[in-house]
């Protein structure tokens, strides 16, 4: 009994190994491979839903920029208002805040409180064309001399009003390109130029007002609007550049995904090593060419879709699913059939020596003489 035990733990030990290297290769989901990187696939319909916008690669002059915190204002000489010059009572208001009105358009009547029948009634006009920025006035108010009704705004230029610390004063001047930015238009830029500077420095925070002259054609830039400005005080040399938003990542690992050159819907994932920038662009050392097309817009999703299988990779997923042929399982087998065979013959063994010990032992004892 004690040689059938260790012949069975010798079995043991030699096919133990061979199971557990078995069951690993096996085992659901296990790879060698690394996170995947490659191309990815976007069709046409799928790039109209995420607002996907390319744009080449180019040489351009990388400017260097002072970038202040301000907020609109409406231009001074292109406002008024509206008041009364007699005491009596608003009989009338015909104009609201946030109309368009053409100067000389009435906006409020008053009936005056001296005697008539009936009393008199002074209509009070829009002083010039532009926008009601502010309203203070309803039927039946009372009214005084110097009340004031409406305020009114040409909002076809406005200012841009930022604040400059005493150490950056020296950075500004009168004349000086400036891009304006506001959070209601994220993706719009408006231009305007420096038209002055303040008088004296705020005593609480000793900061300077520098007034931009913005044009706002559209009148999308309203007063008290938040905005940062970007004042332009210099510019280098030509240099391969993209806009800021085409880069991704993190500091130390940025990218872009890059549109190919004969697929539109194909965008490769390319590591990018990174120089000066603007507020606008920023330049690229290495991991693009010029004429390279980038995403700037909507590319931001691309990094969560799957990458495609390269082709050799593709080539051996496709040998991998073929039926084993007389060579394959000679060379996966790995042999892995020994350890049976040896357990199964030492089993063997051990039967023919139990059954020859059991005969052994029933046959009779000789007889003795």
């Amino acid at each position: 009994m004690r040689l059938l035990a260790c012949i069975l733990l010798l079995f043991a030990i030699s096919t133990a190994p061979a199971l557990a290297h078995e069951g690993h290769a096996d085992a659901p989901g296990e790879t060698t491979a690394g996170v995947g990187v490659g191309p990815v696939e976007v069709s046409e319909a799928a790039q109209r839903n995420l607002g996907l916008v390319v744009e080449a690669a180019d040489l351009r002059p990388i400017e260097t920029t002072l970038r202040v915190i301000g907020e609109i204002a409406a231009d001074p000489k292109r406002s008024g208002s509206v008041s009364s010059r007699i005491s009596g009572r608003v009989t009338g208001v015909f104009a609201l805040e946030g109309d368009r009105v053409e100067k000389g358009q009435p906006l409020v009547e008053v009936e005056s409180r001296l005697l008539g029948d009936p009393p008199p009634r002074v209509r009070y006009a829009a002083p010039l064309g532009g926008i009601v920025t502010d309203r203070h006035a309803v039927v039946g108010d009372d009214v005084e001399p110097s009340r004031h009704f409406f305020e009114i705004a040409d909002l076809s230029e406005v200012l841009a009003i930022g604040r400059v610390f005493e150490g950056q004063i020296g950075q500004v001047s009168v004349g000086q390109h400036v891009r304006v930015r506001v959070p209601s238009y994220p993706a719009e830029t408006f231009e305007g130029v420096v038209e002055r500077v303040g008088g004296t420095l705020e005593p609480a925070n000793r900061t300077l007002a520098v007034y931009v002259r913005v044009l706002n054609p559209t009148g999308k830039l309203r007063p008290n609007m938040r905005a940062s400005l970007s004042l332009v005080t210099g510019g280098s040399e030509q240099a391969l550049a993209i806009p800021k938003s085409a880069v991704l990542g993190e500091a130390g690992s940025f990218f872009a995904f890059i549109q190919s050159d004969d697929r539109a819907d194909r965008f490769e994932r390319r590591t990018l090593v990174l120089g000066v920038a603007d507020d606008r662009y920023v330049e690229v050392i290495d991991g693009l060419a010029p004429g390279d097309r980038v995403g700037v817009q909507g590319n931001y999703s691309l990094q969560y879709l799957a990458p495609i299988p390269p082709a050799d990779e593709a080539g051996d997923a496709a040998h991998d699913s073929s039926p084993p042929g007389p060579e394959r399982s000679s060379h996966d087998g790995s042999f892995a059939w020994l350890p049976w065979a040896v357990g199964i013959a030492l089993v063997a063994v051990v039967a023919v020596a139990v059954l020859r010990s059991f005969r052994a032992r029933s046959r009779p004892a000789p007889e003795v003489r």
